[in-house]
């Protein structure tokens, strides 16, 4: 039996909704619906109401992101579409008048031997110090994730060089490896090895491996902190269970542990090459690209020859060269690092 006594009510509420939405009673209602049960038409969808939000929020959102990328714009952007358009030219840097060469800028590159002194330099510091701070990096990451007592203190230890600036850091070891003076020789004379001794910043034998070791002193830090992390978050059943299954510490490392870090390896190489393809600041402090020009890397000759002699166009060329290195050689490291990522 259907109340009765309930059909003035609803159809009051109705013809309310009539009138404040212009439809009818049944418009929009489910296919199958009674005909005789009242249908009051609903708002806007929940997902409307959040599309809407999101798209008011949007704006307020560029309206906060847009400084930075104007400042980005103008500092970075466009200079570095200007060095392009320098490359081509013979422009000295200074005078407001220059012309255009072509490729010939270019072509001197690809004949001077000072230039691939310095693309032999870079390779040397780039992909060296990539792989000697992350195997050292992982080693100190393994042992201080087995540290229980004073973790923190030790792992400040690790990360404190990172604080310090590489130019500040050079500066300390360009006293210390001092030929006459230094604590590095001063040491070796006084347990009686002088003839251990050496120009360590003169010789130019010596002198790229010299600035290596001081790289990967400097950017280890954040290497390490970063293994460690992903070291503490890899899941502890998985390393039981292997070990369940007998596999000794060597195993469980190979076939659970290091698959888990293949994220970390692939963030760290590709910033570390970063890192050693635009090695500067060690190089102008410690040696200035001396002794001669043997220990120039790419970044300083850019430097030199664009700044030191006078050459903005020839300068702007090799720059262009050195950022076609960078992402060429970062897009392959990835792709491959991203490859044994996917089989992990």
């Amino acid at each position: 039996m259907t109340d009765q006594s309930a059909l003035p009510g609803q159809t009051q509420v109705v013809g309310a909704a009539v009138r404040l939405s212009g439809e009818g009673p049944l418009d929009g209602a489910p296919e199958g619906a009674p005909d005789d049960v009242p249908f009051l038409p609903r708002g806007p969808e929940p997902q409307q109401r959040r599309v809407r939000r999101f798209r008011a929020a949007r704006w307020v959102m560029l309206g906060f992101i847009a400084p930075a990328m104007v400042i980005y714009l103008l500092m970075v952007i466009v200079p570095s579409l200007q060095s392009l358009q320098l490359s081509f030219t013979n422009w000295d840097g200074i005078s407001p008048d220059y012309d255009y060469v072509g490729g010939r800028n270019y072509e001197e590159i690809l004949v001077s031997g000072r230039f691939w002194n310095a693309v032999k330099n870079t390779l040397i510091l780039g992909l060296g110090s990539a792989v000697i701070i992350n195997a050292i990096s992982l080693a100190v990451a393994l042992m201080l994730d087995k540290v229980g007592r004073w973790q923190g203190l030790f792992r400040t230890a690790v990360y404190l060089p990172s604080l310090v600036s590489a130019f500040i850091l050079a500066t300390i070891w360009k006293y210390l490896l001092n030929y006459n003076f230094g604590a590095v020789n001063m040491f070796l004379r006084d347990i009686g090895l002088p003839d251990w001794a050496r120009d360590w910043l003169g010789d130019s034998s010596i002198v790229v491996w010299v600035i290596l070791f001081i790289t990967c002193f400097t950017l280890g830090g954040n290497t390490t902190l970063i293994y460690l992390a992903n070291l503490q978050s890899v899941p502890q059943d998985l390393i039981e269970a292997a070990r369940i299954d007998g596999a000794n510490s060597r195993q469980v490392f190979r076939h659970v542990t290091w698959p888990m870090l293949a994220g970390a390896v692939t963030v760290n190489m590709t910033l570390a090459m970063i890192a050693g393809w635009t090695i500067f600041d060690q190089v102008m402090v410690l040696t200035s690209g001396g002794p001669g020009f043997v220990s120039e890397t790419m970044a300083f000759f850019i430097y030199k020859v664009g700044f030191g002699e006078y050459r903005a166009g020839f300068g702007s060329a090799a720059a262009i060269v050195l950022f076609l290195v960078v992402i060429v050689s970062t897009v392959a490291a990835n792709a491959y690092m991203r490859k044994r990522e996917i089989q992990a």
